[in-house]
């Protein structure tokens, strides 16, 4: 595995949004809550060309090793606030049913209910094109933000949604604050936090 303080992390400008949109919709593919939610193959590639730039005017973007990784980060006193128009509701009924309508919500509801009050970073989403998995991208685009949280002295949190994903996030220093299984027979999401390293390192 290579090591992340090799990976290059930088904020992606504005007009880099579709290409954050690109890099997680590949990423989350194979997503488990984003199966569950519609099963439709073409689902990751409609969704975050969607919500990406919703982000852009409150979240951090983040781009790795020349646009293999990516990852948005929501600030400490920023509220996230998705709203989804009319028009989008309307094709995303007509592109995959209300089921996937109602499952969407399902899921929200509870996420904002258990997400944390006090300050802290929110990792939104961190995904890495499936050819590039093993190189350290990943890693170093969770560890330029927690530095920043580090020197802050303010928590970062997730909400994973792949039980493989536990140990990466745990080797970073989050832990399972809470699991919540979504509807019946529903995927699980271990809601995971991080305190900020004492030392500052």
């Amino acid at each position: 595995m290579s090591d992340s303080s090799e990976v290059l992390v930088k904020r992606a400008e504005p007009d880099q949004a579709a290409l954050v949109a690109e890099i997680l919709a590949e990423a989350f593919s194979a997503d488990p809550v984003g199966k569950w939610i519609c099963g439709d193959p073409e689902y990751p590639a409609w969704c975050w060309p969607l919500l990406v730039p919703l982000m852009v005017p409150t979240g951090e973007l983040y781009l790795a090793a020349d646009g293999l990784g990516a990852a948005i980060w929501i600030r400490p006193g920023v509220k996230l606030d998705i709203k989804l128009g009319l028009r989008a509701l309307w094709d995303f009924w007509r592109r995959f049913g209300l089921r996937s309508i109602i499952r969407f919500f399902r899921l929200m509801i509870p996420m904002e209910r258990q997400h944390p009050k006090d300050p802290h970073y929110y990792l939104l989403a961190v995904g890495v094109r499936p050819e590039a998995r093993g190189r350290g991208i990943g890693a170093a685009l969770l560890e330029h933000v927690l530095r920043e949280c580090d020197s802050q002295k303010v928590g970062a949190y997730i909400e994973n949604s792949n039980r493989l994903n536990l140990s990466f996030y745990q080797r970073r220093g989050f832990e399972v604050r809470r699991e919540i299984t979504v509807g019946r027979n529903g995927p699980t999401l271990w809601l995971m936090y991080r305190d900020p390293a004492s030392d500052g390192t």
